[in-house]
């Protein structure tokens, strides 16, 4: 099942939304804080973005050192999953998230990979339809003339 209610979770946002909205209303959605950072090393190649969630928080990761659009479409695309309320997936977590209190604090573990699963394809159309939202944004510099 990719979402528990049958509405669609992303409807009732406003078309137009900034960075810091979302990710407060996505938050409030969620029930618990969110932090977004670079992945740590040995995420594997594969995979350019994940969510993590414990019972406390979550994280979304990126790979670092990609380009600001994707970081910021990788975001949007994890968004999608805790909108969605997505159940994880199988990845190996090896000792990457060992800060984190290991494996068994884990609730629910996405990554954004070449693997196209129904979920993958709807947080995809989510991080879309998210991107339009805040793309719906006058630039600062315009309305200044």
């Amino acid at each position: 099942m990719i979402a528990r209610s049958g509405s669609d979770p992303l409807a009732d946002l406003p078309l137009s939304l900034t960075r810091e909205q979302l990710h407060r209303e996505v938050e409030r959605r969620h029930g618990k804080p969110i932090a977004i950072q670079p992945a740590p090393a040995g995420l594997g190649k594969d995979v350019t973005g994940l969510w993590l969630e414990t019972d406390e928080r979550s994280w979304i990761f990126h790979a670092a050192g990609e380009s600001e659009l994707l970081r910021r479409h990788v975001i949007l695309h994890e968004y999608g999953h805790i909108l969605l309320m997505h159940s994880g997936c199988e990845l190996t977590l090896g000792t990457a998230f060992s800060h984190i209190g290991g494996s068994r604090r884990i609730k629910t573990l996405l990554g954004r990979s070449t693997a196209w699963t129904v979920q993958e394809i709807a947080a995809e159309d989510a991080a879309t339809q998210l991107a339009a939202r805040l793309a719906h944004r006058a630039d600062p510099l315009l309305e200044a003339f």
